[in-house]
């Protein structure tokens, strides 16, 4: 490939000064590839081009990702072998049935890897199109099936090995660092954000990127997965890292309900309530230089009494008590994070860890999925497979199998995004324009080559651009399919042949096969992004209805964890969508009422709350409710919301503070009276009919 063109590519896909890391990346992914085919030409393997394809698909920017991605791959690829060899010596005289077995094997795999949104899935995503791979090859073969399924396992065992030995060996980076590094931040932006929600005014309490934490404590969860595999010479505790996550979890639930009851105050809050505001502020700003510790401010929060100044005293009384027992957990919740924080940078463990309980007390995070989503995908997937199966038998097209394979690996690959559509014309297009330099290599350039070193020479200048658009986020889809896409096209073996016919006819098979992914999702699958974001909201409200009428309530750490959860993923689609956050924000404080409604129910386990006919009537109303919105109607209909609000009045009236879990139940219905009916008449008891 003449330097001319690759330098002006590279100055068009990217712009200004070489980015260090992204090169060593690009050099370490080219050694290992190199490193692949050429063990892979010694061993004399049946398809070495495949060793080299599975080094750029295992390469990632850190080593422990790209060991942790290795293990997935190997087991993902034997899974897949082992139901290639159990379905084709069967099936194998019955085509339609085979394509049929095969298929459903592909989507089964699919729909479990949907379930879970941590790299783990990526085994059960590979056992489902290795599987399809090792079988269409082997239709026209049967009797070679096993040695089909055995070279791919080798072939893909080889390619992880030197993928995971040199970016294991060479100038590694660790997961660790970019880890503790977003924990500090995330850490971080939780202060920032409390400070802003303390120190605003009354009508100055708007949207300051709060949301962007719930996203950064998922992203630390799925980062977090890779550490067992990570280089580094001592690695934090990941329950550690887990309890810091649980505190930064309570963090954005109780800012949302400090603002919201300092609102409802507004002028009407009294000066040792801001007094309070303005010292737990100062902490905030600043804890180590601030006078009071939190356990002083903890104190001083839960020994607060609220007064009020005019007739709606009663009901500000209860949404002051209510806020000042949120900022008491708020502050709890921010104080342990920075100590647990401290401990893991420091690169040891304290005696707070211990004393705070967390080892025992962390539960493993839990992260949305959508069992319906994953069925339109998996419909998806089997509509394309089988349409190229279908035109394969009928037609007896020699690459039919090809098209096949293809379309389970692209129907597959994306199917995590809302719509996989575009970026799947966009692999497409770029797998197109790889296609006339695979000519230019197979027809110009290989037919000089005398030996390894020339053609690692040849190879070398395309393949450390394409290495180097893949480090880079923005181009990863791009360079994934030009670097795929050439591979597959060049089909590189011991000995050199290049048949015009044969590129032409596999690589229109291939287009055939993501035109085939392409349509099939569009018909069943393109979701737009306020259409995810709906989906989201309305999946929150499902749980609500559910965990109002559950006979065990779930933990509060898992709740907070699937809902902080699905907060990082609706965001970004309601402002991708150009959608107004603010007019969203009423369906988003589902996080806030399912804490109120655990705390209820935590409540109604004591003794004398058990047969509570209040309670009774209540919470199957708000599971009504909740179920009603679920729907995807935006409000109560005004008699159920009028029956609604009367019950939670009445079992207000009925509440009194003489106990703790009194007190809970108190401040939790008063929490679900403000999310329910922000726009709602102040409480009084003397107006709740008996």
């Amino acid at each position: 490939m003449p330097s001319p063109f690759l330098s002006r590519f590279l100055a068009a896909v990217a712009p200004g000064r070489l980015d260090p890391k992204w090169a060593l990346f690009s050099a370490n992914s080219f050694i290992a590839a190199m490193l692949a085919i050429y063990l892979a030409f010694r061993l004399g393997l049946e398809r070495p081009y495949w060793a080299m394809l599975t080094v750029y698909l295992t390469a990632q920017p850190f080593a422990g990702a790209v060991r942790s991605r290795a293990v997935y791959r190997f087991l993902g690829t034997l899974l897949g072998a082992c139901a290639a060899l159990a379905l084709v010596p069967v099936l194998v005289d019955q085509p339609a049935l085979l394509s049929v077995a095969v298929t459903a094997w592909a989507a089964l795999c699919l729909y479990i890897s949907l379930q879970d949104r941590t790299p783990r899935s990526y085994a059960f995503l590979l056992a489902g199109y290795t599987a399809t791979t090792i079988a269409f090859s082997s239709v026209a073969v049967p009797t070679m099936v096993f040695m089909t399924a055995l070279s791919r396992v080798e072939e893909i065992l080889l390619g992880i090995g030197c993928a995971t030995l040199v970016h294991t060996l060479l100038f590694p980076s660790d997961v660790t660092t970019p880890v503790l590094k977003s924990l500090r931040a995330a850490l971080s932006d939780a202060f920032a954000r409390t400070t802003d929600v303390l120190s605003a005014r009354v009508g100055e309490m708007q949207d300051t990127g709060r949301w962007k934490l719930a996203a950064d404590i998922t992203q630390i969860e799925i980062s977090a997965t890779h550490l067992r595999y990570d280089t580094a010479a001592s690695k934090p505790d990941l329950r550690a890292i887990g309890a810091v996550q649980d505190q930064l979890a309570l963090v954005l639930p109780m800012l949302l309900s400090v603002e919201d009851g300092l609102a409802a105050l507004g002028e009407r809050r009294s000066a040792e309530l801001n007094l309070l505001l303005s010292e737990l502020a100062d902490w905030t700003r600043a804890p180590d230089r601030s006078p009071a510790s939190a356990d002083d401010l903890i104190r001083r929060c839960t020994s607060f009494k609220v007064t009020c100044r005019d007739d709606r005293c009663e009901w500000d009384r209860l949404i002051g008590a209510g806020t000042v027992a949120r900022l008491a957990t708020l502050i709890e919740a921010l104080a342990a994070a920075r100590s647990l924080s401290a401990a893991l940078q420091g690169g040891h463990r304290t005696s707070t860890w211990s004393k705070a309980g967390f080892r025992d007390g962390h539960v493993r995070r839990r992260l949305h999925s959508d069992p319906g989503l994953a069925v339109l995908s998996v419909a998806a997937l089997v509509v394309a497979v089988l349409g190229c199966c279908a035109v394969w038998i009928a037609a007896a097209w020699p690459e039919g199998g090809v098209a096949a394979q293809i379309a389970a690996i692209a129907a597959a690959l994306y199917s995590s995004l809302d719509d996989p559509a575009p970026t799947l014309i966009s692999y497409a297009l770029w797998t197109l324009a790889c296609l006339p330099i695979a000519a230019i290599y197979l027809f110009v350039i290989f037919p000089a080559i005398t030996g390894f070193p020339m053609l690692v020479f040849s190879l070398a200048p395309t393949f450390l651009v394409i290495g180097y658009l893949q480090a880079n986020p923005r181009h990863f889809i791009k360079a994934l399919a030009l670097g795929l896409g050439l591979i597959s096209a060049l089909d590189l073996q011991n000995k050199f042949s290049a048949d015009f016919a044969l590129f032409i006819n596999s690589n229109a098979a291939a287009m055939i096969g993501l035109l085939a992914a392409f349509i099939a999702i569009r018909l069943l699958r393109s979701l737009s992004a306020s259409g995810a974001a709906q989906r989201l909201l309305r999946h929150g409200w499902a749980d609500l209805a559910r965990l109002a009428t559950a006979r065990r309530p779930t933990s509060r750490a898992r709740w907070t964890s699937i809902m902080l959860d699905r907060f990082g993923l609706v965001i970004p689609r309601l402002a991708g969508a150009t959608t107004d956050i603010a007019a969203e924000a009423r369906p988003l404080a589902a996080l806030q009422i399912g804490l109120d409604l655990l705390a209820l129910r935590q409540s109604a386990l004591c003794d004398e709350e058990r047969n509570d006919p209040g309670l009774q009537q209540l919470l199957p109303r708000l599971s009504r409710a909740f179920r009603w919105l679920a729907r995807g109607n935006a409000k109560l209909k005004p008699d159920d919301a009028h029956a609604l609000l009367a019950a939670i009045d009445s079992a207000l009236c009925d509440t009194c503070e003489d106990a703790p879990a009194r007190r809970q139940r108190k401040l939790a219905l008063i929490g679900l009276r403000r999310r329910m009916f922000p726009d709602a008449h102040a409480f009084s008891s003397g107006e709740v009919p008996r």
